[in-house]
């Protein structure tokens, strides 16, 4: 005949699935409690069934055993690991477009034409104070040629401010790159790796340490933000039935090479590169677990893949071409200088021919480090138009005297508002690119490829921010504290925790019956 089991076994199994109940319960009640936690990943009983005792000699084939109840093997927390890389990868995609939105909005800051000062408004004002200086009334008058320029001044204020404030935004992207960027990445994988050692220690004395786990994987989500990582977990055996998870994050850059940045609780580092002057060769160096660096300075800055590094490089490197058709700060920079070159070099041209000379003695501008190549920030009212030693040549050569002869003036009028010039700007790889239009375009263009720039760059950010909710939201369904769904799992735990006490009572209740027992 069968074994009798052990008396009280029913009784240990009824404990076991209590015990189970009750650290269910609390578990559910540590979701609810961290509902409003940002980065709490909600947690659950790990439970597995405690299988019969072994085969013995003394066992007959209709011993029909039965498990000895439920066991705790450790406290868990629901998350799905390909939600996490999907979650992460669009991060990246994310920081990448963010980084040259933000860009955009901030050049277009500086040549929206909303405010009345603003240049294409100065060089109007400088247009209409030419075309009364060229009436007959006014030849010669000088009182004309100081109102016109006044009005010059005005104009070369207005763009004087404007290449400030675009210097600025090339100064602030670097700023931030080195001083906010590349602390915080560093700083995130120190971290990551003291929190490695502190988990590891945890997991060691028998605790899950759920909650730096989840501080963790914060730290992760935002170091995805700058680079293309990916996130591995080995198990370590410690011996002794010990076993602990270690961690390594890496980033392959486009050529395929690895690069560890966190192994265990070793990590690497970032280094900002400066430019060396060219305004493309900005970067920033890796250097990995294993001390060995990588620079990624100006094109090479590509091979970072995406991540708001990748952005802000992007931002400061690039000029756009046919190839790379991303225009950053270099770009408005060497357009903006172009407009300025080609309305300063024909007007002191214009009106040194009217004057039947070409060795600069009537140039209306000059520069302010003496170059020879005017730029948004180096032009400026020459000096001798300031003392009077110089004016605008109403006439032309042999007329310039002329009551009537102000072809001069009309002609200045004509550089500024109707000739077709070809404003020149030199890309990454070499090749001169080419706007043709008046100067009034030339500018226009700035203006109006910014805002081209920036709609698309916008519509990229909002596509991707789309895409990127739409994982967090699956990815909060999954590792996210639903009420409702913990509340029911609630009444789930606290019927099966009355389910294991009735079953205790029945147990007594067969014990009392066995023994004979008269209450």
């Amino acid at each position: 005949m069968a074994m009798v089991r052990s008396t009280f076994a029913g009784f240990t199994t009824a404990q076991l699935a209590l015990a189970a109940s009750q650290r269910s319960i609390d578990a559910v009640g540590q979701n609810i409690s961290n509902v409003n936690t940002k980065g709490y990943t909600r947690q659950r009983i790990d439970l597995a069934s405690i299988s019969p005792t072994g085969a013995s000699y003394a066992m007959m084939q209709t011993d029909n055993r039965v498990g000895q109840g439920v066991q705790m093997t450790g406290v868990i927390q629901i998350r799905d690991p390909f939600l996490d890389v999907q979650y992460r990868t669009q991060l990246a995609k994310v920081g990448t477009i963010d980084a040259k939105d933000s860009t955009l909005s901030d050049i277009g800051a500086i040549f929206d034409e909303i405010d009345k000062t603003a240049v294409l408004a100065a060089m109007n004002d400088v247009v209409s104070q030419l075309n009364i200086m060229a009436r007959p009334d006014n030849a010669n008058q000088g009182s004309s040629d100081t109102l016109v320029r006044s009005s010059m001044e005005v104009l070369l204020n207005v763009i004087h401010e404007n290449a400030t404030k675009l210097a600025d935004v090339r100064t602030d992207k670097e700023t931030k790159l080195k001083d906010s960027d590349i602390a915080n990445i560093n700083k995130c994988l120190e971290s990551i790796s003291i929190l490695n050692e502190s988990i590891k220690n945890a997991q060691i004395l028998g605790g899950a340490a759920l909650e730096l786990q989840d501080d963790r994987n914060e730290l992760i989500d935002e170091l995805a933000t700058y680079l293309p990582i990916s996130v591995t977990y080995h198990e370590l055996n410690l011996g002794a039935g010990i076993s602990v998870d270690t961690l390594e994050i890496s980033f392959t850059d486009s050529d395929k090479v690895k690069h560890k940045l966190v192994d265990d609780t070793k990590f690497g580092s970032l280094e900002y590169i400066p430019d060396d002057g060219s305004k493309s060769k900005y970067g920033v160096s890796v250097t990995d677990v294993d001390k060995n660096t990588t620079n990624f300075i100006g094109e090479d800055a590509d091979k970072l893949g995406e991540g708001v590094l990748k952005g802000t490089l992007d931002s400061l490197n690039k000029i756009g071409n046919e190839t790379e058709p991303f225009r950053g700060i270099g770009f408005y920079e060497k357009m903006f200088d172009s407009f300025i070159n080609v309305f300063a070099t024909k007007l002191n041209e214009a009106n040194n021919e009217a004057a039947g000379t070409t060795n600069g003695e009537y140039d209306l501008f000059e520069t302010v480090d003496g170059s020879g190549v005017f730029t948004a920030a180096n032009i400026k009212v020459s000096d001798k138009w300031m003392s009077g030693e110089t004016k605008i040549i109403t006439g032309t050569e042999g007329d310039s005297d002329s009551d009537t002869g102000n072809l001069n003036v009309l002609k200045l009028v004509n550089i500024m508002s109707t000739d077709v010039h070809d404003f020149n700007y030199t890309d990454a790889a070499g090749n001169t690119l080419t706007f043709s239009g008046n100067c009034f375009d030339a500018y226009g263009n700035l203006r109006d490829t910014q805002a081209i720039d920036k709609k698309a760059s916008a519509s990229v950010l909002q596509t991707r921010n789309s895409v990127l909710n739409d994982i967090a939201n699956d990815k909060d369904s999954v590792s996210g504290v639903w009420m409702d769904e913990e509340v029911m799992d609630l009444m789930q735990f606290q019927k099966s925790y009355n389910a294991a006490a009735q079953l205790m009572s029945t147990l007594d209740e067969m014990l009392i019956t066995l023994l004979g027992i008269k209450r």
